[in-house]
């Protein structure tokens, strides 16, 4: 997983590329916390770089909503592309997320 953090006026934006797999759990995890203690009321992940995530990244973005949810901040998943969107769909994270595609 490679990432980037940029903090905007009223969100921070977690810009993901390559890859969101397990063995990217503890790196994963540190972002988390950076994000979260931003202090912003939204986080948006970026995912339109990302080209390949599986259950276990379903799952990492789940321990970013929980923590998200207990600094009172909202999580919105953008620009999902090819099987990265696939995944998100077949795993209904459209009923725990707001996901914006790209424009």
């Amino acid at each position: 997983m490679k990432h980037e953090i940029r903090n905007e006026l009223d969100k921070t934006v977690l810009a993901l590329s390559d890859q969101l797999v397990d063995s990217d759990r503890a790196v994963f995890e540190r972002v988390v916390s950076q994000v979260v203690s931003s202090g912003a009321r939204t986080i948006e992940v970026d995912f339109s770089d990302l080209k390949y995530m599986d259950s276990a990244g379903l799952g990492l973005l789940l321990t970013l909503r929980e923590q998200a949810e207990k600094a009172r901040a909202q999580v919105v998943l953008a620009s999902p592309r090819g099987s990265v969107r696939e995944i998100l769909e077949l795993a209904r994270f459209d009923t725990l997320f707001s996901i914006r595609n790209a424009v």
